[in-house]
């Protein structure tokens, strides 16, 4: 998002400053909207502002993306990331000037590369957990030389090598566990750590390795026993390409990947997504400590003989409380991961769960620690309360701390907190899935009595007094919760999910692609579509066919092109037309509108414009399509636009040829008419060239069907026959709008922002944060109304200067920013009333859904015939699907089009002679 592409069209009026920021606001006050109401993540990006933006609003628009920026970060559940994070991957240009005046498209290809390399990271990010180990090799991988051959101090550190430790020290501080695994001698490569200071990974940062001289593969089997982890979640780094292909043969679960020459590694590293996860929670930061923690653990356990005294030597404590803020992410990733002990397997994300106290529902975060360490946030609760007893929403624990009594203090907790309610019962429901056995047999051990329920769906309604006795008897609790807590070694090796063939090939290319360039390089290595035409490809004879022929091919991603080919039958679009035109101008310095493609749709044809620079004339027809008579004329739209007609087009019957009707311009004016009639009588002169007499149809959209209605009138009064005007959505400009459609629309604006402020206050805060929005609601409309005032006196001053220009053939001065089509249009239809319709009919097709600028114009004005039927009289009506401008578009065009061939298909029943009056 661009907040300068919201005053694209008023960037110079008063209001603009006032529109950017609350516009702002209103974005950040819809993502938090979405946010509450989605479980779906995500990823916004909100752009500086571009050279292209104007000077006045260069400081608005900073201030507005930053604040932007600032709430979007603080909005859980939503992914923000900016526009200077992808100017890192772009090397060249990031704008395309000439692309954003035919289309609105303002980035170089290469910066839409840049960004959907960084949109498709975070998107990884998001779908795929993060992988958990980093396994190193050591010589020629953390360090350069062989440390048995060159000796400790013989090795060389720093450049590549220290990127590769810096990498493996940063994964480790973001939660992922850094092993070894070397074939070398054990004693040299400890040396190395205790006699070189200066090595950046350190022994503490490592929590196991395997240096001896066996093959690769079965040191990271042993890893995997030993951490207790599946190989699916290991990444190994190795310079050896031997090594690495026996790794990845032997272990297709590992994702192995060979190091680059040194001068690639630190890109290679920096490129490398599978350690990539959104959010850093203080679990990660003390994972590495925590497997530590573990392993004391369990060599005290098993040199104790009674099960109580281990227990009682541990000195457990256990929090169970409110989550502080910083825990709220932990909660939600626990929902997501946690499989065993799980009650109900609820997932959540950290924007429901915080939803979920805002709306009363308790929501509890268990926190364990013994003399070894502390085990962490562990453990979610969420309970509300029910008519007559306390329900279960969540209940779920972490396997490290089962069997040590913590699931019997939250029984305890929940009893207690059914008593504070005055309730007898606690109601807890249990889900059974393939993997959460451990949860239901300690419920069935702690409560079996008062299960009620069959098959998979269990209930346990426990009195609240029988809850507040439970306790933990050592050596007491059923075999699956220990065995959830002490899986033997081969447990993770044996329950390994299927390898996913090509995994380490893939994260191998993906970190070569290391800047919008290189993606850009990666797609045209791709082998191009075929050709697909049935005629022959005709070759090129000249430097310009040869050049276009290139830039087509590149552009559409088909190979071998003929210089005869239809641009729309091989598939191309307005966008693609776009980048084409924007590089014509580029390379060649001739700037040509869109629409020069349909009348010059092949390589030969489109050369010869460029050569002769006949680029399309400033203003005219253009053919949209092809037919042997009875042409159809569809005038632009409000914006000047024709391609808009090319689908409804390209579906007319056999036989029609479609024009479009362009606006006249002249430099630094993009309309050379002030008044509507004057437009009607310019193209009517336009239209007679094509097809001196009648009969006539006439077409357009909005603003274009205004302006057919009017050419019909003045035709008809010539004597000519017009026996079709569809108007597509318009209305007279004297229809009135309906009442309240503002006020509307502005409440609720409001209470989207007042739902937003009062998330997480309490009642004093919220009426704080009303009278802050109400405040802020209010200057801000009449900020807008003072713009509206100033921006339309703006308007009107220039338009005043354009009449005088017309009238006198002078060009737009230099040093004033000219008007838009809009705005010249806009100025000219509300002095237009049309007068009564001739011997015609005219046919007024209505939208019927949409919302947005897309709202059919049937729900904005309160005349359904959207003032027509007391200027028209008899009056045709059809309604369509779609919006008002996605009728037009796929896949409601086929509605539209049914309409117009219905109404065509009869015209060419009519004898020609019959026609005539």
């Amino acid at each position: 998002v661009r907040l300068e592409d919201f005053v694209r069209d008023s960037a110079e009026s008063a209001a603009a400053a006032g529109l950017v920021e609350r516009t702002g606001v209103d974005l950040a006050n819809a993502a938090a909207q979405f946010s509450r109401r989605s479980s779906t993540s995500a990823l916004w990006v909100p752009f500086d502002p571009s050279p292209a933006a104007p000077a006045a609003l260069v400081g608005a628009l900073e201030r507005a993306t930053a604040h932007l920026a600032e709430r979007l970060a603080g909005v859980a559940g939503l992914v923000c990331t900016t526009s200077r994070a992808i100017d890192r991957f772009c090397v060249g240009g990031r704008f395309d000037p000439v692309a954003d005046e035919l289309a609105h498209l303002p980035f170089s290809e290469e910066y839409l590369a840049a960004l959907s390399l960084v949109i498709v990271r975070h998107v990884h990010a998001l779908v795929t957990p993060a992988h958990k180990v980093l396994v190193l090799d050591c010589d020629n991988t953390i360090w350069r030389g062989v440390v048995g051959e060159d000796g400790v101090h013989g090795i060389a550190l720093g450049g590549a090598f220290e990127a590769v430790q810096r990498f493996a020290v940063d994964v480790q501080q973001r939660g992922a566990l850094v092993c070894l695994a070397s074939k070398n001698n054990e004693a040299d490569v400890l040396e190395v750590f205790a006699q070189r200071p200066e090595m950046t990974l350190r022994l503490d940062h490592v929590v196991a390795h395997r240096i001896h001289w066996e093959p690769k593969a079965g040191s990271l089997a042993s890893l995997a026993q030993a951490l207790n982890l599946g190989l699916d979640s290991f990444v190994f780094i190795d310079d050896n390409p031997v090594e690495c292909g026996q790794v990845r043969e032997q272990l297709a679960q590992v994702v192995t990947l060979q190091l680059p020459c040194e001068a690639e590694v630190a890109s290679f590293l920096a490129n490398l997504w599978a350690f990539d996860k959104l959010a850093v929670t203080a679990e990660d930061l003390r994972r590495t400590i925590m497997y530590r923690e573990s392993s004391a653990r369990e060599a005290l356990e098993s040199s104790t003989a009674d099960i109580g005294d281990f227990i009682a030597s541990l000195e457990i404590v256990i929090e169970i409380e409110s989550p502080r803020d910083e825990e709220w992410p932990r909660l939600a990733q626990l929902t997501q991961r946690t499989n065993q002990f799980n009650f109900t397997t609820r997932r959540r994300t950290e924007a429901e769960l915080r939803a979920m106290r805002v709306n009363g529902a308790h929501v509890l975060a268990l926190r364990v620690r013994d003399r070894f360490g502390d085990y962490g946030l562990v453990g979610l609760v969420v309970a509300y309360a029910g008519l007559d007893d306390l329900q279960v929403d969540t209940f779920l624990l972490s396997c490290r701390v089962l069997g040590r009594g913590v699931e019997h203090a939250v029984v305890r907790e929940l009893g207690t907190l059914a008593a504070s309610h005055g309730m007898p019962t606690v109601h807890m429901p249990l889900r059974r899935t393939p993997k959460n056995e451990p949860a239901r047999a300690f419920i069935e051990h702690v409560a079996e009595v008062y299960r009620d329920g069959v098959d998979d769906d269990l209930v346990y309604r426990i009195p609240a007094a029988f809850a507040q006795a439970v306790t933990h008897r050592p050596g007491a609790d059923p075999e699956a919760v220990v065995e959830a807590r002490r899986a033997d070694a081969g447990k993770a090796a044996a329950t390994l999910p299927p390898a996913t063939s090509g995994r380490s090939e893939r994260y191998q290319r993906l970190c070569l692609l290391s800047s919008g360039a290189a993606v850009e390089r990666a797609m045209q290595q791709r082998a191009a579509q075929p050709r697909l035409l049935e005629t022959t490809a005709v070759a090129a004879d000249n430097a310009t066919e040869r050049l276009l022929v290139g830039r087509w091919e590149e552009i559409l991603g088909i190979g071998g092109i003929g210089i005869d080919d239809d641009y729309f039958a091989l598939g191309g679009t307005s966008l693609q037309a776009a980048r084409l035109f924007a590089d014509i101008a580029s390379r060649l310095g001739v700037r040509m509108p869109l629409t020069t493609i349909i009348g010059a749709p092949t390589v030969r044809t489109l050369s010869a414009r460029i050569q002769t620079h006949g680029a399309q004339a400033a203003g005219g027809l253009v053919l949209l399509r092809a037919g042997p008579a009875r042409p159809l004329f569809l005038v632009h739209d409000g914006d000047g636009e024709t391609l808009l007609y090319r689908n409804l087009a390209e579906r007319v019957p056999a036989g029609w040829s479609v024009y479009g009707i362009q606006p006249q311009s002249r430099p630094g004016i993009p309309m050379a008419h002030d008044n509507i009639e004057a437009m009607a009588a310019h193209y009517i002169g336009e239209l007679r060239r094509i097809q001196p007499d009648g009969p006539y149809r006439l077409g357009g959209m909005c603003a274009g069907g205004l302006i057919a209605y009017e050419m019909a009138c003045q035709l008809s009064r010539a004597g000519d026959l017009v026996d079709l005007v569809v108007m597509l959505d318009a209305a007279t400009p004297q229809a009135r709008r309906r009442p309240g459609l503002a006020s509307e629309h502005r409440n609720r604006r409001l209470r989207e922002a007042l739902d937003s402020a009062f998330v997480g206050r309490g009642a004093a805060g919220r009426l704080v944060a009303a009278a802050q929005v109400v405040a802020r609601k209010a200057w801000g409309l009449a900020s807008y109304q003072a713009g509206r005032i100033a921006s339309a006196w703006v308007i009107g001053a220039k338009f005043r200067l354009l009449r005088s220009r017309l009238s006198t053939g002078l060009a737009w001065p230099d040093g004033i920013g000219a008007l838009t089509v809009r705005e010249i249009y806009n100025a000219a239809e509300a002095r237009y009333v049309p007068g009564p319709a001739g011997p015609f009919k005219p046919l007024l097709v209505r939208a019927k859904s949409g919302e947005g600028a897309d709202t059919p114009y049937v729900d904005i004005f309160e005349d359904p015939t959207l003032g027509w039927r007391t200027v028209a009289g008899e009056l045709a009506l059809s309604d369509v699907e779609g919006g008002h401008s996605s009728m037009l578009q796929e896949p409601y065009v086929e509605s539209l089009a049914a309409v117009l061939n219905s109404n065509l298909t009869a015209l060419s029943a009519v004898p020609a002679a019959a026609a005539q009056p």
